[in-house]
């Protein structure tokens, strides 16, 4: 009886942690996808000043200016660098999950303090 008792307390343990797992999963990767909306949001606007000032450089007949071009275009080749790297870690972390390993956790701006907790105030 007492066996039966324990195999019970084991398995709805390992339940629970196996729900405590998921659910942590669950929420790093909707903050992730969440992370790529906002970066494809970032993309439409900038292709959309792009386009802006191509027109403005057709219709004046002006010859492209690089000053205007590069930063857009460097801010969307960010964005989409960015997509890359959070869909890749959606992936490892889904196969992390699927392998019984813990997902990796995005390290901290500074090592020395948890992600939770912000920063010690600097003294001089």
């Amino acid at each position: 009886m007492a066996t039966t008792m324990d195999n019970l307390k084991d398995k709805a343990n390992s339940a629970a942690q196996t729900a405590a797992k998921t659910a942590k999963l669950v929420a790093s990767i909707s903050k992730m996808r969440l992370e790529i909306i906002k970066e494809q949001d970032r993309i439409r606007r900038n292709y959309s000043k792009l386009g802006k000032v191509y027109y403005k450089d057709y219709v004046t007949d002006e010859e492209p200016d690089e000053a205007e071009y590069k930063p857009l275009c460097d801010e969307i080749t960010e964005s989409y660098r960015r997509i890359n790297e959070l869909k890749e870690q959606i992936a490892a972390d889904k196969e992390a999950f699927k392998s019984g390993a813990e997902p990796v956790e995005e390290p901290c701006e500074d090592p020395g303090v948890p992600c939770d907790e912000p920063a010690p105030a600097e003294t001089e």
